[in-house]
């Protein structure tokens, strides 16, 4: 039933001439007065539902990423930070394979898209230093 209810929602899309957001069932833009082909509009909310799963994908993955950090300061008074640490220094670089895979090749200029692409970059640069990190505390404990 529910599912019933959200599809018959319309989605939105930019505008294609002046780039406000607009519903995908207008038949002219509410801020321009652009006449809107139905096709057109189908197609734009297609996108734009692709680039707002890019964004989400992105930006839970930079939340995964921060984690890593909470979690090596919790590894050091319990264990399960350590193991926190190390499951997601494999679940990241999975999630960012198949982000690339699935939304790197949207062509858009929603300016969130590039805030997504930015989240992955910090989402990178967060994972790789806390798994270094890790490893390497890791890898002093067994050598002592």
């Amino acid at each position: 039933m529910s599912q019933s209810i959200l599809s018959s929602q319309p989605s939105t899309l930019p505008c294609p001439s002046c780039g406000q957001m607009i519903y995908s069932d207008s038949t002219k833009c509410r801020f321009c007065s652009t006449a809107i082909d139905p096709a057109t509009a189908a197609a734009g909310a297609d996108l734009q539902a692709k680039v707002n799963n890019a964004c989400n994908q992105a930006k839970l993955i930079r939340h995964m990423a921060s984690a890593m950090w909470v979690l090596f300061f919790v590894g050091f008074i319990f264990t399960g930070g350590t193991i926190g640490v190390l499951a997601f220094f494999f679940i990241i670089p999975v999630a960012l394979i198949l982000w690339q895979i699935k939304y790197g090749s949207l062509k858009t200029a929603d300016p969130d898209y590039k805030k997504a692409k930015r989240d992955r970059l910090v989402a990178v640069a967060l994972w790789l230093s806390a798994g270094v990190l890790q490893v390497g505390m890791l890898a002093l404990s067994f050598f002592k």
